[in-house]
């Protein structure tokens, strides 16, 4: 079928060796470019970067796979030459950065393959089409985020504080005393209960209670109260009307007996008729 060429130009709001850095960055091309599934690579030229390198990629449903010999311009041009490959018979082209001023850069990409899968020349074509702009987009999205947000040399981890020893740990974190045989330890404050442990508490004194066991218990000593008031207030008023009914007998009884006196001195002084 042949070769087929597709290309793509694109603005990116990134340096020129920004740009530069994250094209030859193969390790990371299965994190930012999709087509890519795996990257090897296999040698590294005398400038570090990758000379001999394996792709392993996948487009609309179709896997391919192929290694490729890498020489540079820095920071640009990139160019290959085609070793070997599974679904495909040759890869050749160009990666080429203009700088457009301190910050923006113009990424132009030219890809040519010849696929040796059983696939229609016009799918092929719009199928190598597609892959390649989408890439190139991914590149300024990639770029683009490595000029925000620059990578900082790893500084090292500060090493984790040690530990006191127990002996000398103290706070609500310090582990509690051993307990004694037969002697069970106070419960510690929670949260929940809103209160502290106090320390001139004994080992046999009742934990704290709750807000809602304080409430219960001042409700119980209120109704007792109550109880006790009424239960008082009543006896008064019983001890009150049982006086003043002794009284009411007592004057009665007087009233009766003067009137039988008086009966009696009339009746002396004017004899029985």
């Amino acid at each position: 079928m042949g070769i087929n060429w597709a290309e793509h130009t694109v603005e990116i709001a990134a340096p020129i060796g920004t740009c530069f850095d994250a094209i030859v960055d193969y390790d990371s091309f299965p994190r930012w470019q999709s087509a890519v599934n795996k990257v090897e690579v296999q040698s590294l030229g005398e400038d570090g970067l990758g000379e001999r390198v394996r792709l392993y990629l996948s487009a609309k449903g179709q896997k391919v796979d192929y290694t490729l010999d890498y020489s540079y311009e820095r920071p640009r041009e990139i160019r290959w030459d085609f070793v070997e490959g599974n679904g495909v018979k040759d890869v050749d082209g160009t990666y080429r950065f203009e700088a457009m001023g301190d910050e923006r850069t113009r990424a132009s990409y030219k890809l040519g393959i010849d696929p040796s899968l059983p696939v229609p020349g016009i799918v092929a074509r719009r199928i190598h089409s597609q892959t390649l702009k989408k890439s190139v987009e991914e590149l300024k999205g990639e770029a683009e985020r490595r000029h925000r947000e620059p990578s900082r040399q790893a500084e090292p981890e500060p090493e984790p504080e040690r530990e006191p020893p127990a002996a000398v740990r103290s706070g609500p974190e310090a582990p509690p005393p051993p307990a004694r045989p037969g002697v069970t330890p106070p419960a510690p404050p929670t949260e929940e209960r809103g209160e502290t442990a106090d320390p001139e508490a004994g080992l046999g004194a009742s934990p704290p209670q709750t807000a809602a066991e304080q409430a219960a218990s001042l409700g119980r000593e209120v109704a007792g109260g109550t109880v006790r008031l009424g239960l008082n207030l009543a006896g008064a008023a019983f001890a009150v009307a049982r006086g003043a009914a002794g009284a009411g007998v007592e004057i009665a009884r007087g009233v009766a007996g003067a009137v039988v006196d008086r009966a009696s001195e009339v009746r002396g002084r004017h004899g029985p008729r």
